[in-house]
């Protein structure tokens, strides 16, 4: 079951009940229900049966085009989502849900490659170092899991990606210099595609706006947008709507702050030469 989609069908009915001019006192009553229960659907936490949905955007007025998006999304929600089999930890579930219908992610990384570009040999290095789990199997499941998320940058409607890059990252020898230049190849073919774009945060650059962590920030196409923030002891998804906005300033500062898209790739370039150089 998808809580993302749930949580995004509530967000629409929120809206839409809004726009209407009702409260949740009035769609209670259409429901025959509490607004109690209608305060759970909104925010994504109870099931919404199809009577239900239908009931409520009858009483807002809503359009065809928009009957049928939210029944769609309905219909999505109760779907079994594809990370489920590959014991994905609970913690990040949450945004492999939300980015799985996601429009644009933008991710800033301190110490590592951002997941989406990453290679095999990287991913796994980076979940054999990490203390969620020491299980081969377990390990190779969640590699094949980001294999898996990256397929959403080359399908027939790719999701945008905007990702800044500590130079430390690149320098970083995760798994070796062997490993390290083939994930640099990776990175320089991943630029290649019109929806990816790659920009280096240099030494140079000295202080900026994001010195205590990475981030992800989801963007969807009703203009919603979650964050993620990803500690040592897990992550949690942001979407209180001052620290959403809060995330979107953040990472206008660190692209403004970074070094442009060419300029990054060339670094790139340089930098995998020097771990060839190794190897």
């Amino acid at each position: 079951m998808s809580s993302a989609r749930r949580r995004q069908l509530g967000s629409w009915l929120t809206k839409l009940r809004q726009s209407a001019g009702f409260d949740v006192e009035d769609a209670g009553t259409a429901l025959g229900c509490s607004a109690s229960k209608v305060r759970h659907l909104e925010a994504g936490r109870s099931k919404i049966k199809r009577h239900e949905l239908v009931t409520l955007l009858d009483l807002y007025g809503a359009d065809q085009d928009v009957r049928k998006q939210l029944d769609e999304t309905r219909q999505q929600a109760e779907q079994r989502g594809w990370w489920e089999s590959y014991r994905v930890p609970s913690w990040f579930e949450p945004f492999v849900d939300f980015e799985s219908f996601a429009t644009e992610a933008v991710n800033f990384e301190l110490d590592l490659i951002p997941g989406l570009l990453q290679t095999e040999a990287y991913a796994y290095e980076i979940h054999r170092a990490g203390r969620y789990t020491t299980n081969p199997v377990d390990i190779s499941r969640r590699v094949q899991a980001r294999a898996e998320r990256q397929k959403r940058l080359t399908e027939l409607n790719p999701l945008r990606l905007r990702a800044v890059v500590n130079e430390a990252a690149l320098r970083r020898e995760v798994g070796g210099p062997a490993v390290m230049a083939e994930q640099l190849d990776q990175v320089m073919r991943w630029c290649e595609l019109s929806n990816v774009i790659v920009q280096v945060l240099p030494y140079g650059a000295g202080a900026h706006a994001s010195p205590s962590g990475a981030f992800a920030l989801l963007s969807f196409d009703n203009n919603e947008a979650v964050g993620f923030l990803d500690t040592p002891l897990g992550g949690h998804t942001v979407d209180d709507p001052n620290d959403v906005e809060a995330l979107k300033y953040v990472g206008d500062e660190l692209r403004s702050t970074a070094l442009p898209a060419p300029t990054s790739f060339e670094l790139i370039r340089s930098i995998r030469e020097a771990h060839t150089a190794q190897t």
